[in-house]
């Protein structure tokens, strides 16, 4: 089974063209909401195929890149005398991304263009509310 995957970041380390596809290494983190420390996961050997191949030129190390198309599997196969055979990990396989630009507004919060006032008392005690 493999599940696919869209929209998320990563950092390149290293990339390694391997005629057709090409494999690279690549790191992904999360913020944790308790105790605001970042986990990190690294990931080696990510084949890059397709549009993604075909833009590994634009890799470098500790380039920024928005995945928009992959999958994670850990499908079982048969090996060369026909026996099935498990993966120890998963793989993952890359068919597009972008190039991630950070949005300076991303974090901000919405701004407010005039103060809205609180309700006074005595918009409440009106009779026109239907209850």
């Amino acid at each position: 089974m493999s599940i696919p995957l869209k929209d998320f970041r990563a950092t390149c380390w290293q990339v390694t063209d391997k005629g057709t596809y090409a494999q690279v290494n690549f790191s992904t983190s999360r913020k944790d909401k308790k105790t605001g420390e970042y986990a990190n996961s690294s990931w080696g050997f990510v084949n890059f195929v397709f549009t993604a191949y075909e833009k590994i030129n634009l890799l470098e190390r500790g380039t920024r890149i928005l995945i928009k198309s992959a999958t994670l599997k850990k499908e079982p196969y048969m090996d060369k005398d026909g026996v099935k055979q498990y993966p120890k990990n998963p793989t993952m396989t890359v068919f597009d991304f972008e190039i991630y630009v950070p949005d300076p507004n991303f974090d901000s919060p919405p701004r407010v263009e005039e103060e809205i006032p609180p309700p006074t008392q005595d918009e409440f005690d009106s009779d026109e509310l239907p209850f």
